[in-house]
Order: C-alpha cells, then structure tokens, then sequence
C-alpha cells in the first residue's frame, strides 16, 4: 500500500466528518469535554461504548480511582469510583470496552508486584477482578475468540487470560519488551492487525513499535522490530519520531496511529512501517502527554496523560481520515 501524504490524510478528514459531539469536528486534535483534573487527574486509558459515551481512567495513585464518563456531546456525565486493591492505591491504567461483557481497565496500583490487577467493570460500576499478580499491568487487547492480552510494562512479558479468569498463561517474554529507557516502562499499548497475524506492542522507553507473529496453533512468534523511532528520524530528517510510544490503534486501512507522548503528538505509520501523518494540536488544544487513543468510526479520542500537569487533564478528539475497527466484541 502506497502511504498517504498529510496532506491527503487531512483532506479526507475534511470529508463526511461525523456528527456528533456539541461542536463541528476538526481534522486535528482539540479538546473535548470538562478539564478533568478535579475528578479524574491524570486521565491515561480511554474507552469507548457503542452508545458513544467515552470513559477515561485516572493514574491517581490514591485510595480510590475514579473513571469519568462523557456522553457523545462531550459532558461529564458519571463518575466511577474504582477502589484500591492489596496496592494500598488505585492507578487505572489502560481500558477496553466489550459489549456484553463491561469495562475493562488495568490497575498499576503502586507498580509493585503482585499488586497490579485486572478489573472488569459492570453497567453498575462494581468492579470484579479478572486476574492480578501483575508488577505494571497496562494495555490491553482482545482477540477474536474473545481472549485478553494485557502487557507488563516492568516485568516486559504480555499475558493471556480469559475474561472470567481462566486459561492465564504468559504469552510473551522477552527482554525486548523491557527497556533501560525513559519513561522506564517497555511494553505498553497493544493492537492486532486486521487479520490477526501479529500483535503489535508499542516499547515506550525504547520508543520502539514491536511486533509478535501468532502462530497458528495461537501462539506468540519471536519478538521483532516493525519500526523504530530512530531509524525514522534519520529517513525523515525530523525527531522524535515515535519518542515515548504509548497507546495504539489501527484504522480500516491498516495504518498505525501511536501516541508518541515525549514527543506530544499522534503519530501515524503506513503497513510499511512508514511515517506518514504527525498531529500536535495548537495552544490550548495542544496534546499534553498523550497516553491513549480509541476510535469511535471516524473520531479518534485521546487522552491526555498530562504528567508534571495535571492541571492540563484534558481528553482530545480529531477526525480520522479513515475510521477504526469495530468495537471489540462486534462484529
């Protein structure tokens, strides 16, 4: 596939752009919604429902963490309390919403082993944990058979489990997934391609995308490289490509959008490892340490992790030249 031009990306945002949130959509990131610091500080995982409403977890490191819900129009409408476990604190990281089954959100708790968990939550908000044990759970994916992968941003392995809990096995390990980098957290956002054939893993330390084979018994292949921030500095003639990659998603065309969070951006790369769109936003709409990134069609919603501050938590919204996959679950 021959990459698109930024130009050509912008031009088809400007298409059909979706209706839906209380003001006209842009083709670049803008903030959406309340500033979110009093109720969710720190916003890092974003979700989406198939009614619209946008959830956002808070990296609070506190007690209790709550998870704000937006409706379609960009208010604040809910707040979801999530308690601490054995952590002492609650850290909600990376989120996924299935139809039928709930919320999904990683607690980091306080980055120590075991206490990372997995939650599901219900449509009441109560919370039930999936599996735990985790030093800095993450991101997570679903596969077609409805299976979880969540990724361990310290102990650099990406586990598989089942959404009642069974079947957990370590699906990758590897010092690949590590990083001697900064910031100090290697595995991170997840993403199958369309067809399932890899799984794609963003190293946000060594801001790095990997990706991993499945095999067709449904095992993880060997752990390579799909591109590297430096290798596309030098045959761009720009910098900080990919720098702090975090959250990902493909849309409908196979195209990697990453949130590149040192660098402030969205960073997009062809099925050719190719960077072929950046987005930054501008002043007050600027992305502030964009952490995660979710499409609803053609909306793309990040959230901006805004770490050194929070005063600036923020979610941000674009139209996407192209939409995303369906939501997980749907088919």
């Amino acid at each position: 596939m021959r990459p698109l031009s930024l130009a050509a990306l912008t031009a088809l945002a400007l298409v059909a752009a979706p209706p839906a949130l209380a003001d006209p959509p842009s083709p670049f990131p803008r903030n959406v919604g309340p500033n979110l610091a009093a109720d969710c500080p720190n916003p890092e995982g974003i979700a989406v429902d198939g009614r619209g409403l946008v959830y956002a977890s808070s990296f609070a490191f506190t007690p209790s963490a709550n998870i704000c819900v937006l409706d379609p129009r960009g208010r604040l409408v809910r707040t979801i309390p999530v308690a601490a476990g054995p952590g002492g604190v609650a850290s909600l990281l990376g989120m996924l919403f299935v139809p039928g089954e709930g919320l999904y959100v990683t607690d980091f708790a306080d980055g120590v082993a075991p206490h990372g968990r997995l939650l599901r939550l219900d449509g009441q908000g109560n919370a039930t944990v999936v599996t735990d044990g985790f030093a800095a759970p993450n991101a997570i994916a679903r596969d077609r058979r409805g299976r979880l992968y969540v990724s361990d941003s310290f102990a650099g392995t990406i586990t598989r489990v089942a959404p009642d809990g069974s079947g957990r096995v370590t699906w990758a390990s590897d010092p690949a997934l590590t990083t001697a980098g900064q910031p100090p957290f290697g595995a991170n956002g997840l993403a199958f391609d369309r067809g399932e054939r890899h799984l794609y893993v963003a190293n946000t330390g060594d801001s790095t995308v990997l990706r991993l084979a499945v095999r067709p018994d449904g095992s993880a292949g060997p752990v390579e490289v799909f591109a590297r921030g430096a290798d596309l500095d030098v045959a761009t003639g720009s910098t900080q490509s990919l720098h702090g990659a975090d959250g990902i998603a493909f849309d409908a065309a196979g195209n990697l959008w990453v949130c590149a969070n040192q660098a402030n951006e969205l960073q997009v790369l062809s099925p050719d490892a190719e960077l072929v769109a950046r987005y930054r936003g501008s002043g007050a709409d600027a992305l502030v340490f964009p952490a995660s990134l979710v499409f609803r069609g053609r909306l793309l919603y990040v959230a901006n992790l805004a770490l050194g501050d929070a005063g600036r938590s923020q979610l941000s919204v674009m139209v996407a030249p192209l939409p995303g996959p369906p939501i997980a679950g749907r088919r």
